[in-house]
């Protein structure tokens, strides 16, 4: 480092007796001294990279009989005979009902219930409020808005109807179709406020095309035909999924990307993300991200906002089978493996666990909730300290 500074202290006679005065630059050099170390600290504290672990807080055994989705940060559980929603290893509601194949959706605290197959559909408040509902014909699918208004897409062979109800079971909307001049659906979805629709259809004839439509509910699809406020046509592909991802942006779903509306009373294409085979897809009210196979075997996601301005690229070579995405976190999994990375690409840890994992879902700070083959686990994110940075 090369040779050391000397400095010689000097001395005066007081009649006190005698006090030894620093020098300047002994001051100065203690005081760089003292700022640094207090700068390295708070650098390992707060901004140097840490390795993080993932550490089971808790556990609850699953029984077979049971069906089990993410509700919020919680759970809910649901059978044949009614459902349970669990947060934080207590119940917060319970709702009874009798179904063969119950269904569900859910939009914030609502949840719809619906026989799949039959004509049953009760719509819950998530205080334990259970508002049933008998519906014409038998139900294929169902959504629900954030107050409980709900969409249920209904088939009598000849004719396909999408009815649209208030909690209390008031018939606000019926949308008819039919197979021959329509074709078959594909996926429904419905907006948060509850006042406008996005259907996929799909037509055999010559070829395959698909069909996208909006309908809006609201002062403004009033004037228009059937309410059918926009309308789009994809020949030769199929549209499996549509979906709200803010009460005013939609995404159509494809083989090969996406298409992005922008829907705040009329509809109109925003941006087209083209990918090469779409394998998986999830969003938040922030971001869509679409993944993809590349020919070395990795994963590639490409994330973009809710405008369709592309945001970044994450590669990956996890072979997971789901993702999501939330609170500036992506987590990808398999049937053993978790890996977490935040939006900016960096991996901010991984693990693997025994049992299988079914799903993966954000269950408050630093706290995932991970439903598997049998049991649902607490995951809690702590710095490992065998290997802090």
């Amino acid at each position: 480092m090369g040779k050391k500074d000397r400095y010689t202290e000097q001395t005066e006679q007081k009649k006190a007796g005698t006090v030894r005065k620093r020098s300047p630059l002994a001051v100065i050099i203690i005081i760089v001294c003292l700022v640094g170390s207090i700068i390295i600290l708070m650098y390992r504290m707060f901004f140097a990279p840490k390795d993080y672990v993932l550490k089971v807080v808790s556990a609850v055994e699953v029984t077979s009989q049971n069906q089990y989705t993410r509700y919020g940060e919680g759970y809910i559980k649901y059978n044949t005979d009614g459902a349970e929603a669990v947060k934080n290893g207590k119940t917060i509601w319970n709702i009874s009902y009798n179904m063969k194949k119950p269904i569900v959706d859910i939009c914030g605290d609502y949840c719809a219930f619906a026989d799949k197959g039959m004509q049953t559909l009760c719509i819950t408040d998530g205080q334990g409020g259970n508002y049933p509902i008998n519906v014409p014909e038998k139900i294929v699918d169902v959504v629900v808005a954030e107050q409980g208004v709900t969409a249920v897409w209904t088939d009598s062979l000849s004719k396909d109807h999408i009815y649209v109800y208030d909690i209390n079971g008031v018939l606000l909307i019926d949308i008819e179709t039919s197979i021959a001049k329509d074709g078959f659906p594909l996926s429904i979805d419905i907006s948060d406020d509850g006042q406008k629709l996005v259907t996929s259809y799909m037509t055999i004839k010559d070829n395959i095309t698909s069909w996208v439509t909006f309908y809006n509910f609201g002062d403004v699809g009033q004037n228009y035909a059937g309410k059918v406020v926009g309308s789009y046509s994809f020949e030769g592909k199929i549209i499996p999924e549509v979906r709200f991802i803010t009460n005013d942006r939609v995404c159509a779903f494809g083989e090969d990307g996406c298409i992005l509306y922008k829907m705040k009373q009329l509809s109109s294409e925003l941006a087209v993300q083209e990918t090469k085979r779409l394998t998986a897809v999830c969003s938040d009210k922030e971001v869509i991200c679409l993944a993809e196979s590349e020919t070395d075997g990795t994963k590639k996601i490409t994330i973009f906002d809710t405008d369709g301005k592309h945001k970044r690229n994450i590669v990956t070579g996890l072979d997971f089978t789901g993702m999501c995405v939330e609170k500036e976190e992506l987590i990808l999994y398999n049937n053993s493996s978790i890996i977490i990375y935040d939006l900016k690409g960096n991996e901010r840890c991984r693990t693997k666990l025994d049992g299988g994992i079914r799903s993966v879902h954000p269950a408050g700070d630093k706290k995932y909730c991970v439903i598997g083959g049998g049991d649902i686990r607490i995951l809690e994110m702590v710095v490992d300290d065998n290997n802090e940075g």
